[in-house]
């Protein structure tokens, strides 16, 4: 009997090998309670040529016969059914860690042999190899995709990921802030890289803290350029998170970031979208960017999904949310719409979606010396340049909240200017960075600060 038979006879559920052993031994299973014994018994057989594999494969699955007495108390009933199951459970999940075991050293011969078949480069049709690799791995795997749907443990085996927390940390050695806070480190590798210059708050890293904690979402608002997007990822980073980020617009579906049914090799699946695959993934944090532009409609199926300890069953399955799942969600609002008409498309937030999100964090431009320092550290530029600079932009700004300039110039504009210094004028430079963006009457205003607070002789000389 091969290796690998043998490996398959371990795999088999319990029932089947009770069933084969009781059939052919024609001894009763119930006096042989392990099914290690039974196997190998079973596989003598098999070696001897007295039995093969098919045939206890097919066996039927036994099934004992149980008595109840008047004297059984339903408690009693309830108690030995729960550890039925339980035994069940660890028998399920026992076999699908078996058969990965044998899938994978299945997968490396294939792989050996098609590594072969290109060393001797004889004309093999590599396309026809694919094709049939493709096939023979759906066949080999369909049986543990179905065992794992009718157990339901779609989320456990998903959880059964090599990502987890590997430490947990202060939020100085983290984040550089002394703070009485402490975050779990984790090991994705998919993690973003670290912007060692990304400059944090501490209020927002409280907040975060408490999100981490609990598991509450968390709603991101405030104008563009100020730090949303970036706190998300590059908390990811610091903490060893998977990101995912999806872009929200008016014609987004709930099939767009959930999923729905397709083809997968000629049969009808369900397909997780972006949003379920990173909720399902453990540490992910999920940004749900710009999330007001969509119809309330299609938003409301994600009610469920954020809920605390959430279940949902969607796609014909039941989801729950993995192991340091959080998510943020976040635009240019306070999940009350939009007041000064510079954000088309935004819309007041529903009620129900609004509440699954318990902290609303209002993200707004860093402090002068705080975003002086982010500037000189992103482009190496003399901090009498940045504060130059940084002192025009804050004229800029004011001029948004008397409506004399529709955006305000965002920090990576500042940083894209100054790096484009050494390229152009400074009048080309502004023009390119700052104003060609803008509606014409922004455009000018602009065009004005410029000429009123940039010293341009002054400026070539900090370069």
């Amino acid at each position: 009997m091969s290796f690998q038979d043998k490996q398959a006879m371990t795999v088999l559920p319990l029932a089947t090998v009770q069933g084969a052993f009781a059939k052919y031994s024609g001894n009763a299973p119930l006096g042989m309670n392990e099914k290690s014994t039974m196997i190998t018994w079973l596989n003598a057989q098999i070696d001897a040529g007295k039995l093969t594999l098919a045939d206890v494969v097919g066996s039927l699955p036994f099934a004992p016969h149980v008595t109840s007495t008047g004297n059984t108390s339903a408690v009693e009933s309830v108690a030995n059914k729960a550890q039925s199951l339980a035994l069940e459970s660890v028998e399920k999940i026992s076999a699908l860690q078996g058969a990965l075991a044998v899938q994978e050293k299945t997968l490396a011969t294939i792989q050996q042999s098609i590594e072969s078949l290109a060393e001797v480069n004889v004309g093999v049709d590599q396309a026809e190899v694919d094709r049939k690799l493709t096939v023979l791995l759906d066949k080999a795997f369909k049986p543990f995709k179905q065992a794992v749907k009718d157990a339901g443990a779609e989320s456990i085996v998903v959880n059964m990921s090599n990502v987890h927390v590997i430490d947990r940390k202060s939020a100085l050695e983290v984040f550089g802030l002394d703070l009485p806070l402490e975050f779990d480190i984790y090991n994705d590798p998919t993690a973003p890289a670290i912007d060692p210059h990304f400059i944090w708050d501490e209020s927002i890293l409280r907040t975060l803290a408490f999100a981490q904690d609990t598991g509450r979402n968390t709603w991101f608002g405030g104008e563009k350029g100020t730090g949303k997007s970036q706190t998300a990822e590059q908390f990811s980073a610091r903490t060893g998170r998977g990101f995912m980020r999806y872009n929200f617009h008016k014609y987004t579906t709930a099939s767009d970031y959930l999923g729905d049914v397709g083809l997968e090799n000629g049969a009808t699946v369900f397909k997780q979208g972006d949003f379920l695959r990173a909720y399902t993934a453990p540490s992910t944090v999920i940004l749900l960017d710009e999330i007001t532009n969509a119809d309330q409609g299609e938003l409301a199926p994600l009610n469920g999904f954020l809920e605390p300890n959430a279940k949902v069953t969607y796609g014909g399955s039941t989801w729950t949310r993995a192991t340091g799942v959080m998510v943020f969600g976040a635009d240019n609002t306070l999940l009350n719409g939009d007041t000064s008409g510079r954000y088309a498309g935004t819309r007041t937030t529903n009620t129900a979606l609004a509440d699954r999100f318990t902290a609303v964090i209002k993200f707004t431009h860093l402090p002068f010396d705080l975003e002086v320092r982010a500037v000189v550290n992103h482009t190496g530029c003399k901090l009498e340049l940045a504060e130059h600079v940084i002192k025009a932009i804050r004229v800029a700004r004011a001029k948004v909240e008397t409506g004399d300039i529709l955006d305000a110039p965002s920090i990576r504009q500042v940083i894209g200017f100054v790096e484009m210094l050494p390229y152009h004028s400074v009048s080309d430079a502004w023009d390119l960075v700052m104003v060609n963006r803008q509606v014409e009457d922004s455009g000018i205003a602009l065009k004005g600060i410029m000429s009123a607070c940039l010293n341009e002789s002054h400026i070539k000389s900090l370069i």
